[in-house]
């Protein structure tokens, strides 16, 4: 049974978490930066009024579920195929080069192999919710760089998914190929229910008379799938999620799940996770080490200017351009913090990498709007032009398994 105490706490939590919300909007900036901060002043950093427990950290782990469910369900995939190769090759470079960097930054300062690829997964995330506001404000969003940027996030988002499953499947790999097996078989099962199996659920769900059927069916179909990821495929549970949420957005649920969970997760679970992720925060360990944080922060807003600007050069961009796209994909954000979260609860990553992460996110997602301006301060380009690039092989066999 939940205590009187958690009840008081679980209150509390989202007060603040609503406090900070406004508080962060109010500088133009998400939501969920003023949540990070909440958290931490409430919790060991500063005030001390709340600590991580059990009821707590189920609810953050249900609001992180849920959050990757509704990205999924949110991904459109056809507009890969719109923004195509430019938007492919971007995200490739803004994967790669920081996913290496971040690795080779922590073994040179002496962290062994699995906590350093956490910290190069780390750098592999990429937020967009604040580079599309600023760039909206800016009457850019539906420019040609505009267009990328969105498109290449969702690229993003799915090989930063790809990466953090193998690194969780090489950590918990002891000598056996038994947990790549499993990784190897899941997805194909995993993509397979739910290419059949899943839009009969939801067609069923559709015609109950049951009062919010479909939105449950999605839950479950969320949850199973995210216990499956982990207990079976040997992946974060929100990766799981992630698939949930691609699949059932192909069902006749699809608008009732999203309208639910979205509800229910910013109404309640999702400011749980990222409050609850400033209060597992303890920045003690960053004065430790002070160059370790200096330089990660570098390398993290430097890594995806270049990569993901290289990655647009190659797909056709001209310079000023592709230096564009690359600052629009500086800022960390969700996954980032789920990563994070991932690795600190499994032992993985200590509280100094954890702590380094959350400071990571906080300050890319402060600078990305303040670069965007400066680079678009002297050009000139007609607004709010929408641009269909053309597709590439990888964008269009992903549309098509969407239809």
């Amino acid at each position: 049974m939940v205590t009187s105490d958690a009840l008081l706490g679980l209150a509390l939590i989202l007060v603040a978490a609503k406090l900070g919300g406004i508080a962060s909007a109010r500088f133009g900036l998400p939501t969920v930066f003023g949540q990070l901060c909440a958290g931490v002043l409430l919790g060991p950093a500063a005030f001390h009024l709340l600590h991580s427990s059990n009821p707590l950290d189920i609810a953050s782990e249900l609001g992180a579920v849920i959050l990757m469910f509704v990205a999924g369900l949110e991904t459109d995939v056809a507009q890969m195929r719109r923004v195509g190769i430019a938007a492919f090759l971007s995200a490739s470079g803004g994967v790669i080069l920081p996913f290496a960097a971040g690795t080779a930054l922590a073994r040179v300062f002496g962290f062994a192999l699995l906590p350093s690829l956490f910290v190069g997964t780390l750098l592999t995330a990429t937020s967009v919710s604040i580079s599309a506001q600023t760039l909206q404000e800016l009457g850019r969003l539906r420019s040609r760089e505009g267009t990328t940027i969105l498109g290449a996030a969702v690229i993003d988002d799915v090989l930063g998914l790809i990466v953090l499953s193998l690194v969780i499947t090489v950590g918990a790999g002891s000598g056996s190929l038994l947990p790549l097996v499993r990784t190897a078989a899941f997805f194909p099962i995993a993509i397979f229910v739910g290419l059949k199996i899943v839009p009969i659920l939801g067609s069923w769900a559709a015609r109950l008379s049951i009062e919010g059927a479909g939105l449950l069916m999605a839950v479950i179909i969320a949850l199973v799938y995210a216990w499956s990821a982990e207990s079976l495929g040997n992946v974060a549970a929100i990766t799981g999620a992630y698939l949930a949420g691609l699949v059932v957005a192909r069902t006749e649920v699809a608008s009732h799940a999203l309208d639910g969970t979205k509800a229910i997760g910013y109404g309640l679970l999702i400011p749980v996770f990222f409050v609850d992720v400033g209060i597992q925060s303890n920045f003690s360990g960053l004065a430790s080490a002070p160059a370790f944080i200096s330089l990660l922060i570098v390398i993290a807003v430097l890594t995806k200017v270049v990569g993901c600007a290289f990655g647009a050069a190659v797909g056709g961009f001209n310079a000023g351009a592709a230096a564009r796209v690359g600052v629009g994909m500086i800022s960390r954000g969700e996954v980032a913090l789920v990563v994070a979260t991932i690795g600190h609860q499994a032992g993985t990553i200590d509280d100094g990498i954890y702590a380094a992460a959350v400071a990571m996110t906080l300050i890319t997602t402060l600078l990305t709007p303040v670069l965007l301006r400066l680079v678009y301060a002297n050009h000139v380009e007609e607004r709010n032009q929408e641009v269909v690039v053309a597709p590439s092989l990888f964008s269009t066999v992903l549309a098509e398994g969407s239809e």
